[in-house]
């Protein structure tokens, strides 16, 4: 009898081990419920929020399609679920515009990009294109955020902090007060 008990815990455990199903949270068309996977599904995928970047990834039973655009996690039983829907009630958008080298000439793109954020500063960044040669400046992000470090301190990225503010216009009109400025200083 008591080898009879054996067997059944170890047949159940091994029943449960590789017959077992894990839950995820999934999100389809825009409504999250959970969903019990496939038996082969092993880890569940939420998605993740980047700065300047915004929301990438998505809720779903299988590990991530691009794994630098979300998190991966492992149910810990068959019923809960471990990847969860992200707050994103705090999360602000602007907008900044991309930037590229056409022909030799810096060029904006005609639609600006959206950029979101929590708890960075809002930042445009544009070429200082009377400084940068092509491959000099790389438009971080489609103008998103700020430059690289390097390109800051060679002089060929711009930045500044406000939605679009990164514009040829814009631009423009800050290189022209700054030659006024210099010009009422020098007389």
């Amino acid at each position: 009898m008591k080898m009879m008990n054996v067997a059944i815990v170890v047949f159940s455990v091994l029943g449960l081990t590789y017959g077992a199903t894990i839950t995820c949270k999934e999100d389809t068309a825009g409504t999250v419920a959970d969903k019990v996977c496939d038996e082969a599904v092993t880890v569940c995928s939420s998605q993740k929020f980047t700065e300047y970047t915004g929301v990438t990834g998505k809720l779903q039973c299988g590990p991530c399609a691009t794994p630098a655009d979300c998190d991966e996690c492992t149910p810990t039983d068959g019923i809960t679920t471990c990847n969860v829907e992200l707050d994103t009630s705090d999360v602000k958008t602007f907008e900044c515009y991309s930037w590229e080298m056409k022909e030799s000439v810096w060029t904006q793109s005609e639609n600006a990009t959206t950029c979101s954020r929590k708890d960075e500063p809002l930042v445009c960044n544009a070429p200082d294109y009377d400084i940068a040669k092509d491959g000099e400046y790389t438009s971080m992000l489609d103008g998103c955020g700020p430059c690289t470090v390097a390109e800051k301190d060679a002089g060929n990225c711009n930045e500044c902090t406000a939605t679009l503010c990164n514009s040829s216009s814009v631009l423009t009109g800050s290189l022209i007060l700054a030659v006024l400025s210099a010009l009422v200083f020098l007389m």
